[in-house]
């Protein structure tokens, strides 16, 4: 997910996504419940929200659940908001059900206890009382989110179409459907919304049907054939153009669609910088590095207000229209279709493994494209997370503290995280990793830990030592050096100097410089002070730490004077300008 801030292998097929089409829930429930989500069967009516006529819609909620534990199941607890979301009843085969909010969640008493490999089914009714429609505060806007055609917002904005959409990252799915609003339990599910003639609904997974209902309405009915988190489903629906591609990958043909307002529909087929042809060859591109795209059907919506830069809801990302065809936004959001919604992160702890892929993604599609638009890309990583380390608060990636899960490091620092991997195991394993780590929790979940014994499993080796200092500690190394020569050896001294972070372990290139000739040497540096002699016969005009710019660190008092030109040349970070921050 992107927020505005003031913002080659060959693949083996045979576990890839077409064996999970129509099957239960494969999930790893990371947190332990006593009970696996099966499937959510959603219906919303949103005829009079989108009408203008109420600020509250009402909705069905089927729930398929089967227990987690060996003892029997008598009740179930579900996430619903308590001011906002009520549920008027729940029946489980005809019976009405008790229900119990006093804890803040919704207990359902089961009629009959449900016992290890008996599944269960409940039917809740319910309504949305107050989903934060313009002009209530933001702070009131949780989950559902509506706009008015001609509204005046903050700014002197006005609001271009009528709009009704959905956002849960991270748990705000429990504001608009009742659910167990956890990452770790992904479920099938299938959402149909009710909304006045000429709107289109848009949702996950492939459209079934468009019934006109008589009554100057129609009901959009989707379905999601792939487990999915709670925070991946979504509704969008406006007056919305249509525009079509197909995306032909191995022998499956995947429909591509841009769900755009009428003023935006031929930017979408011609766009010189970004259009549905362009979303079509990154599908391909990244289906050559990961595999093949994992569902049925990519589309994207591109709406304002929308106070994000995109949303990858499975299936069919959210994006702000004022970046539906930004290139690095749009391969942002599709690349989370294979980490984020494919494979999901087990807990929010693990933001990282979400963000830090598809942010490291729109960069590898940059450099498919251009070496050195990938060069600049990465040097724009870094000098943002030095510039938010530096500014607000030093965190590790994992588990980032209350208020930066979705932080710089989590995206920018992750980035390069995966960029030292790869620089360090090289190409061919580092993507026979990431081949691994498809296969092994394709449809499912992961945590930190998971990925690390991938890692070290397809490298035969212990790495703890490389995410312990990168992952699971904070900052970065900031290097100096001297050096001195003798005759046909080249003293170097490298220092780390940095306070409130650990001393590194990496390898580093130490680059000789002699009439403007670089000559590379490959050492291990771990210590606070480490001297390395370094055999070169030539007279030595300067040294230069990392010369190809593979580690996330600083080297003050390196200035551009010690290097010269070619390719390769070590980047001095410089601070940019604001770019459309992820979030």
């Amino acid at each position: 997910m992107r927020v505005i801030l003031a913002a080659l292998l060959i693949f083996s097929c045979s576990s890839f996504a077409g064996q999970f089409k129509a099957s239960a829930s494969t999930s790893t429930s990371v947190t332990l419940h006593a009970y696996d989500v099966v499937k959510y069967k959603l219906n919303m009516d949103w005829y009079k929200i989108l009408s203008g006529q109420s600020h509250a819609f009402n909705g069905r909620m089927q729930i398929t659940f089967r227990p987690s534990l060996d003892v029997p199941l008598d009740s179930i607890r579900l996430d619903k908001d308590p001011a906002y979301l009520r549920v008027d009843s729940a029946f489980s085969g005809g019976n009405r059900l008790k229900m119990d909010s006093s804890s803040g969640k919704l207990t359902l008493v089961l009629d009959i206890p449900l016992s290890a490999g008996d599944t269960g089914k409940v039917d809740l009714y319910y309504h949305v009382t107050d989903p934060g429609v313009y002009p209530s505060p933001d702070s009131l806007q949780k989950g559902l989110y509506i706009y008015y055609k001609g509204a005046q917002l903050t700014g002197q904005y006005t609001v271009p179409e009528t709009v009704a959409y959905t956002m849960s990252e991270p748990s705000d799915a429990r504001y608009w459907m009742p659910c167990y609003d956890d990452p770790s339990d992904k479920a099938l599910c299938a959402i149909s919304v009710r909304v006045p003639t000429g709107f289109v609904a848009a949702s996950n997974g492939t459209l079934d049907s468009t019934i006109d209902n008589g009554d100057n309405s129609s009901t959009f009915y989707w379905s999601e054939d792939y487990p999915i988190a709670t925070y991946l489903m979504c509704a969008t629906a406006a007056r919305f153009s249509v525009v079509k591609g197909t995306a032909v990958i191995g022998k499956k043909s995947i429909p591509v669609r841009y769900y755009v307002y009428p003023q935006d529909s031929s930017k979408a087929v011609n766009n010189p910088v970004c259009n549905i042809d362009t979303v079509i060859s990154m599908m391909k591109f990244f289906s050559s590095i990961y595999g093949p795209y994992p569902f049925d059907k990519y589309g994207m919506t591109g709406i304002e207000p929308f106070y994000y830069g995109g949303m990858e809801h499975q299936t069919i990302t959210t994006m702000n229209r004022n970046y539906e065809f930004d290139r690095r936004d749009v391969a942002h959001e599709l690349a989370h279709q294979w980490w984020g919604d494919m494979v999901t992160l087990g807990t929010w702890k693990d933001i990282w493994l979400n963000e830090s892929f598809a942010t490291y993604s729109e960069a590898m599609q940059l450099q498919h494209l251009d070496e050195a638009s990938f060069e600049n890309e990465m040097n724009f990583y870094a000098a943002r997370f030095f510039q938010e380390d530096s500014t607000q608060l030093r965190y590790p990636i994992y588990a980032p503290p209350t208020g930066y899960i979705f932080g710089l490091a989590e995206y920018y620092k992750g980035a390069w995280v995966l960029h030292m991997l790869r620089n360090y195991v090289g190409d061919t394993t580092f993507f026979a990793i990431l081949n691994r780590y498809r296969t092994d929790y394709e449809y499912r979940n992961a945590v930190t830990s998971d990925f690390i014994d991938v890692v070290d499993s397809v490298t035969n080796s212990d790495m703890s030592w490389f995410f312990d200092e990168w992952i699971f500690d904070q900052g970065y190394p900031v290097y100096t050096k001297t050096f001195s020569q003798s005759g046909d050896t080249v003293s170097v001294t490298v220092s780390q100097i940095q306070t409130n972070a650990p001393k590194f372990r990496m390898p580093m290139e130490i680059g000789v410089y002699s009439g403007g000739a670089l000559s590379p040497f490959q050492v291990i540096d771990s210590l606070p002070g480490q001297s390395f002699k370094l055999y070169f016969q030539e007279k030595a005009d300067s040294v230069v730490l990392d010369p190809y710019n593979k580690i996330l660190a600083r080297y003050p008092g390196q200035s551009l004077t010690e290097v010269s030109g070619g390719k390769g040349t070590p980047a001095i970070y410089t601070l940019l300008q604001n770019y459309p921050n992820p979030f």
